[in-house]
């Protein structure tokens, strides 16, 4: 993993790290993760909101949709934004807009991401998100006679399930139970944790993800690789797990102190 910043930074003077778990200390195999992400949401939008079962036909192409994108929840669009806000391209589902309709549809001018109909995609499961949605799109146009809400509820739709999915633990566990093939092992971010430690830097984690979960990823990630200590515990002075971030930073919430042999 290569970590680039935009200046130098003396770390001489920091004297405490901390550390994100999900997709920092630990990466994930990303076509993996969200081909996963995609599968449990399809179920769910079929049996949790009761979608037709044509929808377990979709296709999964990683390649198909990259973070970042933005979502015209009232029109059916995905929208490629410069940093500016102007659209650099367009689709309807998975149909490109020309330029005429999309200078009909938004003009020449930036467009307002404040504005409610537009949802930015920019999460974990942001490829799996755009996926489903866009062939959701596509199902809609062409199979008017089937009951399917209008296209903002469809987005709204496909946001829910895939947050519970992350929420109620389908995915983590799936996760859990095939690390090796949904986690990546790095040792070099090992080498430089215990670097930290040896120069005297007190270590922390604060990361949304449960105990449970956390553990089970740096007990594959981090403790094999250890040199100068028995397991991941010992690097790093606190760990904090289902931390509700952003609140942590923003709230005074409670917390309780973890029992680390039964887990509760």
């Amino acid at each position: 993993m290569s970590i680039y910043v935009n200046r130098i930074l003396n770390m001489k003077q920091i004297k405490v790290i901390g550390f994100d778990m999900d997709h920092t200390l630990v990466r994930y195999h990303s076509d993996k993760f969200e081909e996963l992400t995609f599968k449990i949401s399809i179920d769910k939008l079929i049996n949790d909101l009761g979608y037709p079962e044509i929808i377990r036909n979709f296709k999964f192409d990683f390649s198909k949709a990259i973070r970042g994108l933005v979502i015209d929840k009232e029109h059916g669009n995905i929208l490629k934004v410069s940093l500016y806000s102007r659209i650099k391209n367009s689709y309807h589902g998975t149909k490109p807009l020309s330029y005429k309709q999309q200078l009909k549809l938004y003009g020449g001018a930036n467009i307002d991401l404040r504005e409610e109909k537009y949802l930015s995609v920019d999460t974990t499961f942001s490829i799996a998100f755009v996926i489903i949605f866009s062939q959701l799109i596509d199902l809609k146009n062409s199979n008017p006679d089937l009951e399917l809400p209008v296209f903002s509820e469809l987005a709204d739709d496909v946001l829910h399930v895939v947050d519970v999915a992350h929420r109620d633990g389908t995915w983590k566990e799936e996760v859990k139970a095939n690390l090796e093939t949904y986690v990546i092992k790095e040792e070099a971010v090992v080498v430089a944790l215990e670097r930290y430690k040896k120069y005297g830097k007190r270590l922390w984690i604060v990361t949304n993800s449960g105990y449970a979960y956390t553990k089970a990823l740096l007990d594959h990630c981090i403790t094999p690789f250890l040199k100068d200590h028995k397991c991941w515990s010992e690097l790093f002075e606190i760990t904090v797990t289902l931390a509700a971030k952003p609140k942590f930073f923003t709230d005074h919430l409670s917390f309780l102190k973890v029992d680390t042999n039964s887990g509760l």
